[in-house]
C-alpha cells in the first residue's frame, strides 16, 4: 500500500494533463487575451459569482479553477453546475474531488465515502438534495453524473511560464514522475522547500490557506525568485471561511496581479457573534465558540432542515403577500365569505362590507379573484343513522 499524504486508504493514479487545454491557454495569453487562476472556491457560490462579477471577463478570457470547488460551503452542487456550464472556466482536480469520487462505486451506482462524509462531504451531499427538492433518486443520479465528470479532470497544467496545481509538487522527486499524491495532497514538503522545483515556471496552487504561508486572507507569493525575478510560486487559497480575511482571490497570468472577491454575508456561515454581555471598553468581535459550525447549515440532517427552512419562509412570503392585498381593500375572509364558481374554476373574495360600511377600509379593488381550479360541488346523497333510541333519521 502507498504511504498516503492524505492517511486515507484511497486510490492514487498518475498525473493527468489536457495537451489540448494547454495549447488553447497558452495561445490565448500569447494573443493577449486575460486567464486568470482562482484558488478553492469550497461551495461558495455566491461569493464566486461576485469574483467573475470582478474580473468582468471578455470573450476570449479564461477562467481556471485549481481544485476545491466543493465541500465545507452551503451551495457545492451549484457550483459544480456553474463550472461544468459555464464557456469560460476551466478546472484542475482537487484533494476534495479526489475524495468525493470515491463514492462512484465499480458498478455504477452513487454511495456516500464515509471518510469524504467526514471531511466536508456532508455539506455537498446536502446541496445535492437540495437542489433536488428532496428528491433522493434524482440528487444521487445527479452527484453520479457530476462526480464522473470530476473524475476526469486534469491534475495539473503546464504552460511556458507557469505550472498550475492543485496543492504544489514534492521538490524530491523529478517533476514528470508525480502523481495524485504530490499534486493533490502535500503540503508542508512543498512549500516549506528553499528554491524553485523549475527555474522556468512560477507554480500558481491552492490546497494549503494562506495563513499558513504568508498574511492570512492574502496571496501569498515565495521570497524565493526566479531567474527573471518572478516569485518561485504564488498560493492563491485566501481562505472562503478562514474566520480573520475570508475571501476567494485571482490572479492574472500574464501581469500576476490579484484580484480578491469577500466572502459574501450570505456565504459566511463560519462566523459567529459574541452576544454576551460587552464592556465599555470592549469591543464587539466575530469569534469561534466551542460549537462554531465546521460545514454549512445545508450539512445538518444532509439538507432536509434546509428545506424544511426553505418552506417555512416560502410560508412566510405568502402571508406578507396577503397582508400586502388586504392593505389595499382585498380581503381573504373565512369560506363563508367566499363565492365559489365550480364552473370557472375561481374563487372570488369580496371586500369586507362592514369595514366600507364603517369607513374604514383603505382605497382599492372591491374583489379579489383567485384563479384556482377546484372540484365541482357535488350534492351530498341523504345517508341514514340511527339514534340511540333505535329510531331512524335522514341527516342532510
Amino acid at each position: 500500500m502507498n504511504n498516503l499524504s492524505c492517511k486515507l486508504n484511497i486510490p492514487l493514479g498518475p498525473s493527468l494533463r489536457d495537451p489540448s487545454l494547454e495549447a488553447d491557454l497558452q495561445a490565448r495569453l500569447d494573443e493577449g487575451h486575460r486567464v486568470f487562476a482562482v484558488g478553492d472556491i469550497h461551495g461558495h457560490l455566491a461569493t464566486f459569482r461576485a469574483l467573475l462579477h470582478r474580473l468582468d471577463l471578455k470573450p476570449e478570457d479564461r477562467v481556471v479553477c485549481l481544485g476545491d470547488m466543493i465541500d465545507r460551503g452551503p451551495q457545492s452542487a451549484g457550483v459544480v453546475d456553474l463550472v461544468r456550464t459555464h464557456p469560460q472556466i476551466v478546472c484542475l482536480k482537487g484533494n476534495h474531488e479526489h475524495m468525493a469520487v470515491q463514492s462512484v462505486q465499480k458498478n455504477g451506482t452513487f454511495e456516500a465515502w464515509k471518510p469524504w462524509m467526514q471531511r466536508g462531504g456532508k455539506s455537498t451531499y446536502g446541496s445535492y438534495i437540495v437542489q433536488a427538492e428532496g428528491d433522493l433518486y434524482d440528487a444521487k443520479q445527479t452527484m453520479l453524473d457530476d462526480f464522473m465528470w470530476l473524475d476526469n479532470l486534469p491534475t495539473q497544467i503546464v504552460l511556458d511560464r507557469l505550472r498550475l496545481v492543485h496543492a504544489g509538487y514534492d521538490p524530491r522527486m523529478p517533476l514528470d514522475m508525480q502523481g495524485e499524491k504530490e499534486l493533490l495532497w502535500i503540503r508542508k514538503e512543498w512549500h516549506q522547500h528553499e528554491g524553485p522545483v523549475d527555474p522556468a515556471r512560477t507554480v500558481l496552487f491552492g490546497h494549503t490557506t494562506t495563513t499558513k504561508l504568508g498574511d492570512a486572507g492574502e496571496v501569498a507569493r515565495s521570497a524565493q525568485r526566479l531567474p527573471d525575478g518572478r516569485p518561485a510560486w504564488i498560493g492563491l487559497d485566501v481562505g472562503a471561511y478562514n474566520h480573520v480575511s475570508p475571501g476567494i482571490a485571482a490572479v492574472n497570468l500574464t501581469t500576476l496581479d490579484t484580484i480578491k472577491q469577500p466572502t459574501l454575508r450570505c456565504d459566511r456561515w463560519f462566523e459567529r457573534i459574541n452576544t454576551r454581555p460587552q464592556r465599555k471598553s470592549s469591543k464587539k468581535k466575530a469569534w469561534k465558540g466551542p460549537d462554531s459550525l465546521k460545514e454549512a447549515e445545508v450539512s445538518q440532517s444532509f439538507g432536509l432542515k434546509a428545506l424544511a427552512l426553505r418552506a417555512r419562509r416560502a410560508s412566510l412570503s405568502t402571508l406578507r403577500a396577503q397582508r400586502e392585498l388586504e392593505r389595499v381593500g382585498v380581503v381573504f375572509p373565512p369560506s363563508a365569505r367566499c363565492i365559489v364558481d365550480a364552473s370557472a374554476g375561481y374563487r372570488i373574495f369580496r371586500q369586507d362590507t362592514r369595514s366600507v360600511l364603517n369607513g374604514t377600509s383603505s382605497l382599492g379593488p372591491t374583489s379579489f379573484r383567485v384563479y384556482r381550479k377546484t372540484a365541482p360541488a357535488t350534492r351530498q346523497t341523504p345517508r341514514v343513522a340511527s339514534s340511540a333510541s333505535g329510531a331512524i333519521s335522514t341527516l342532510n
